[in-house]
């Protein structure tokens, strides 16, 4: 839009149709419409090219481009570009199409007369400047999400490495000198049972020490790769819950340190979920790679989560686990049927692929 007008591109086959288009354009008192008119799909991307617009009026049946390709083949290239579409035909399912497809409008030519056409561009203009911002608000959203998880697993890396360094090293000192002093002192009952007692205690803070780095970050996760630490978490929750676990591995593909971080992830969150709403007493998993994918499959034979559920805009777990994986355009598909469980598939572009 200049302070001329608003520029339109009129891509109509039919002369008749585009003189009386323009009339109506011009009687149009509320703002001044410049038109440019197309006769030809090509013809209108050439147009758009050169000069741009600011919203295009679109015929969907020209000599050379039919239906709803025509649109497709516009917005694919001019996404940005506000499309309202005119047609001939009255249909409603053509329209929802048109429109469910990123049509600002869908008007048919014999039902429209100068007010509403231009009031019908005006709001396409506005609606799309809305949606515009709305996706980039989104994903100045999304990055600040992804940078916050990388910062995370960062901080999560770090309180692990100085919880194990650090108090590992006290508690094995503290540890050696108690020992010490039940050598010393093993004449004396009290202060040798004693000795024993914090030695027991000693252990038992070792292991809940190495069990928090664990969760924190396993090092499995690193140091074996994704099917390890998914085949050992699987384990570990099934020896906490009672709840029977079976994980398949495919040799194939180890993905890289990210990914696998996001993958790893899912799993904990797809068990947690088991955990507090599945009532499942089985659950089977299965990571396989092919066609430069990764592929994540959790099942449970729980009670079966249904489509309202999933579509809840508090399921922060089942977002989550969408946007774990939205930085590389994977894909998180979520079904269920009651009674007969829930199933999670993860697909997961991988750059870079070698044979376990």
């Amino acid at each position: 839009m200049n302070n001329n007008g608003i520029r339109v591109l009129l891509i109509e086959d039919n002369p008749g149709d585009a003189r009386l288009i323009r009339e109506m354009l011009t009687d149009a008192k509320s703002v001044p419409f410049i038109l440019e008119w197309r006769g030809r799909l090509s013809e209108g991307l050439q147009k758009l090219t050169q000069d741009g617009a600011d919203v295009v009026l679109l015929d969907l049946e020209l000599p050379d481009s039919q239906g709803l390709d025509t649109y497709a083949n516009l917005h694919s290239q001019f996404s940005g570009v506000p499309i309202v579409v005119l047609s001939g035909l009255p249909d409603e399912s053509l329209a929802v199409k048109a429109v469910s497809d990123g049509a600002q409008d869908y008007l048919v030519k014999g039902q429209i007369d100068g007010k509403l056409l231009a009031r019908s561009i005006r709001y396409a203009i506005e609606r799309k400047k809305s949606e515009d911002e709305l996706r980039d608000a989104n994903t100045k959203l999304r990055n600040l999400y992804i940078n916050l998880q990388s910062a995370r697993e960062e901080e999560r890396t770090n309180i692990a490495r100085e919880i194990h360094d650090e108090l590992g090293q006290i508690m094995t000192a503290i540890k050696m000198d108690i020992a010490w002093l039940k050598v010393k002192y093993c004449d004396n009952k009290e202060i040798s049972e004693k000795a024993s007692s914090t030695l027991n205690l000693i252990d038992a803070t070792i292991k809940s020490i190495k069990k928090i780095c664990t969760e924190l970050r396993p090092d499995i996760l690193e140091h074996l790769g994704l099917g390890a630490a998914i085949q050992w978490q699987a384990e570990e929750f099934q020896n906490r819950t009672g709840i029977m676990c079976e994980v398949t591995v495919q040799e194939g593909t180890v993905v890289g340190s990210d990914r696998s971080i996001a993958l790893f992830r899912i799993f904990q969150e797809a068990l947690t979920n088991v955990l507090r709403h599945a009532n499942a007493t089985q659950v089977i998993a299965n990571l396989k790679a092919g066609n430069g994918k990764v592929i994540l499959e959790i099942s449970d034979n729980g009670k079966g989560i249904t489509e309202e559920e999933i579509s809840k805009p508090d399921s922060f777990g089942l977002l989550g686990m969408q946007e774990r994986v939205y930085p590389w355009k994977g894909s998180v598909n979520i079904s269920g049927s009651t009674d007969r469980g829930t199933r999670i598939e993860v697909v997961l572009p991988v750059e870079e692929t070698r044979s376990l």
